[in-house]
């Protein structure tokens, strides 16, 4: 399998720390080891996933079959558990998916799976563990289902017709754009840009948020993605206002006194071929710079976002803006020095913070809760996203009906513990202020 450009980014930054990601689900009843192992097996088997091999630079991978998969066990706390595993480097040459069993005092249990971030989204993993889930609860419906495949179209087959002219050229042209966008970027303060320890925050909302937080949106003709954006902008914006005040500009540069806030997006609906059952990675994003965020009431600066975001889905600029990683991945190669590679992002293109937003409504994870069927039920599905280079600090949003789980990771570099805290107390608060 030939890697994309985010995917040979994704390769080199984990050269300078682990960049994993998280897919957890909260199961009722107590864990069966024995029938978890066999469910991944039997799934993971037939994916065909298994110890990657690759080619001179990373540019293709060719995976080994893996007859034996540990299942771990943990009576660890689950925020210390995500901080390990965050933290926690895959061997090469060896499966690069972690699953791990954690059980609760309640009787229930969780389903954890790390992974090395470039083998596949959070779109490929949840498919994944759709699959491992039916195949231990009720595996004559995962017989029903379709096999995942990881026989994926060439990249440029599936989002050349988005490039527009001189589609060669497309990797310059988007890389600049990029840098001249985020030109007044405020960029902040790491400690040290070599550490990439990331940490971990977990906060469920109240009941019902979600459901006014998307009678808000829709009132302002804006999506939910774009009020989590502007509280979070508020949020970043209050956060930083006395550094960008006092930030002194030197003679011929740019003032940096916006807030980037960056989304990531799922691109695999503006494929032209449909990729349903393959699990790959198909990520892109995009960044919202506000000015003076804190200062805007939240309905003008929902509008602002939706105004700016309505432009980007129409132009498709996260397909558009996947070339620039190729210019990315370029200078990345070209300059050796660690400490260049890990400033490269922070320094051209900084964000303040990033959104991972996910509906899961209606979807194989949204099951009623009924109490007399002793088969195992989801109770509730938590993503969590890596930091890196990129970003220093990122909110996973996941929704499934009523719920809205916040998983928040932050680079310790940037954010201490107790301001990772109360950035996550603050973005609530002002979610929880919106009336509809």
């Amino acid at each position: 399998m030939r890697l994309n450009a985010f995917q040979l980014l994704m390769r080199r930054w984990s050269t300078l720390h682990p960049y994993n990601a998280g897919q957890v689900m909260h199961l009722s009843g107590a864990p069966d080891p024995d029938r978890w192992k066999h469910a991944v097996e039997t799934v993971i088997g037939q994916l065909g996933l298994g110890a990657p091999t690759f080619s001179h630079k990373n540019f293709e991978v060719r995976y080994s079959p893996v007859s034996d998969i540990a299942i771990e066990q943990t009576a660890s706390d689950f925020r210390d558990f995500v901080n390990e595993e965050l933290n926690r480097p895959f061997p090469p040459n060896e499966l690069p998916i972690r699953f791990c069993i954690l059980p609760r005092s309640d009787g229930t249990h969780y389903l954890a799976a790390f992974y090395d971030h470039w083998i596949g989204d959070s779109r490929a993993m949840r498919d994944l563990m759709q699959r491992i889930f039916l195949q231990y609860a009720n595996p004559e419906a995962a017989a029903r289902l379709e096999p995942l495949t990881l026989d994926a179209p060439a990249f440029d087959s599936l989002f050349r017709h988005h490039m527009g002219r001189l589609p060669r050229s497309a990797s310059i042209r988007e890389s600049l754009k990029n840098i001249w966008h985020h030109r007044h970027a405020f960029r902040l303060n790491l400690n040290d840009p070599l550490n990439f320890d990331s940490r971990y925050i977990y906060r469920t909302l109240p009941e019902g948020l979600i459901e006014r937080v998307y009678q808000f949106a829709k009132s302002h003709n804006a999506s939910v993605n774009d009020v989590f954006v502007a509280a979070l902008g508020q949020t970043m914006g209050q956060f930083t206002a006395v550094a960008r005040g006092t930030r002194i500009t030197r003679k011929f540069h740019f003032k940096r006194q916006n807030v980037g806030i960056g989304t990531i997006v799922d691109i695999r609906d503006a494929a032209k071929t449909p990729l349903d059952r393959v699990f790959n990675l198909y990520l892109s994003s995009y960044t919202v710079m506000l000015d003076y965020a804190e200062l805007s009431p939240m309905d003008k600066l929902v509008e602002q976002v939706a105004a700016y975001t309505q432009r980007v889905k129409k132009r498709f600029t996260p397909v558009k803006g996947y070339a620039a990683l190729v210019m990315a991945r370029h200078w990345w190669d070209l300059y050796k020095n660690r400490r260049y590679q890990a400033q490269f992002f922070h320094k051209t293109v900084p964000v303040a913070a990033g959104i991972s937003n996910v509906n899961m409504t209606k979807s194989w994870a949204d099951q009623p809760y009924d109490a007399s069927d002793d088969s195992p039920q989801i109770l509730d599905y938590l993503r969590i996203s890596p930091t890196g280079p990129l970003l220093p600090l990122v909110f996973t949003l996941t929704t499934i009906r009523d719920r809205l789980s916040l998983c928040v990771t932050y680079r310790s570099t940037a954010f201490s513990d107790e301001v990772a805290g109360k950035l996550v107390t603050d973005f609530i608060r002002r979610l929880s202020e919106i009336a509809p």
